[in-house]
């Protein structure tokens, strides 16, 4: 079987387990669902039905870099896939997240993937999260841009 008709295969079989909606494909995208985020943010699912984060991440270096965006991050945890996304931004109590998804996103095993940041407006601290096919997030860690 073809690579291509292999990672098919495999995406949708984990999109079959997931029990709940995916997130929104775009970060700007507009909430659609229960949630009512603002413009500009999309509701995400904080961790498991019972609320325990799927997958964690344990480390990311560097943990700073320019608000131009371009850093080459390695991140470092558990239940890495291919189709895991990287987030940049923050998570409010009502499970819209605000912020950039990293536009280039390499998995290199089930523990360490690489992840460019994107670009961000101000000097700022923000969370990085890592999303699963079920648009389920990990822990946040923090990554700093400087000004």
């Amino acid at each position: 079987m073809p690579r291509t008709r292999r990672r098919t295969a495999l995406l949708l079989a984990a999109l079959s387990l997931c029990t709940l909606p995916l997130i929104q494909s775009a970060p700007h995208a507009e909430a659609a669902g229960p949630a009512r985020c603002a413009p500009g943010a999309f509701p995400v699912h904080p961790g498991l039905p019972d609320g325990a984060p799927q997958g964690r991440l344990v480390a990311l270096r560097p943990d700073a870099g320019p608000r131009g965006g371009g850093t080459q991050i390695t991140l470092s945890g558990t239940d890495l896939s291919p189709y895991t996304r990287v987030l940049f931004g923050t998570l409010g109590p009502d499970g819209c997240f605000t912020g950039e998804e990293a536009a280039e996103v390499v998995v290199l095993s089930p523990t360490t993937l690489i992840a460019i940041a994107p670009e961000w407006p101000a000097a700022a601290t923000v969370s990085v999260y890592a999303a699963t096919t079920c648009g389920q997030l990990t822990n946040p860690l923090p990554y700093t841009y400087l000004g």
